[in-house]
């Protein structure tokens, strides 16, 4: 592996060439910035059937990949022309809605719409749009997903999610596009 990482990362080279050891705080920084630049990927092994290695998975997802706090994000505000430059995001409640619907699932809680909220918040009876079709639809019940279980959120004040968590919500339209891909803005 060290040789492997050397091959992407300087500094764990100049250690390699000179027969040098790293430290596991070494190996650690040269894998994430190393997978951050797209030039490595760690691999883990486990079973998720016998939780074996779930969290060294878990851990190495937290301290290897970057968080979309690191990242910019940016869209294209629709009501500007195509030539527009892009809307840089932020991870704001009181940001008007801005959120990536990328699964529809219809199982054992009903239909359910996996939604990835970059900025803003959600409320339960709040109109959201489509970004392609202008269409007005109301988000009938909001909920969070852990494993095989629902967790309905409260419906006092609104519900939102800073640190641009997944989210969904119960019941979809049937002409959102067919690869389960819409914008949704306030």
């Amino acid at each position: 592996m060290i040789e492997q990482l050397a091959e992407v990362d300087d500094e764990i080279a100049e250690l390699f060439l000179n027969d040098a050891l790293p430290s596991n705080a070494q190996l650690a920084a040269a894998i994430r910035r190393a997978a951050v630049s797209l030039k490595f990927s760690p691999v883990f092994l486990g079973s998720a059937v016998k939780n074996t290695a779930v969290q060294p998975l878990l851990d190495g997802v937290c301290a290897y990949l970057a968080s979309p706090a690191e990242r910019e994000v940016v869209a294209h505000d629709t009501t500007q022309p195509a030539s527009a430059p892009p809307v840089e995001l932020v991870p704001a409640a009181a940001a008007p809605l801005v959120a990536l619907a990328f699964k529809l699932e219809e199982g054992r809680f009903g239909q359910l719409t996996y939604m990835r909220v970059y900025q803003g918040s959600l409320k339960k009876g709040q109109f959201i749009f489509h970004g392609r079709s202008g269409k007005r639809i109301k988000v009938p019940k909001l909920v969070r997903m852990h494993s095989n279980e629902m967790e309905v959120c409260p419906r006092e004040g609104p519900y939102h999610c800073p640190d641009m968590r997944f989210n969904l919500f119960v019941g979809y339209r049937r002409d959102w596009s067919r690869r389960n891909l819409c914008y949704l803005w306030r």
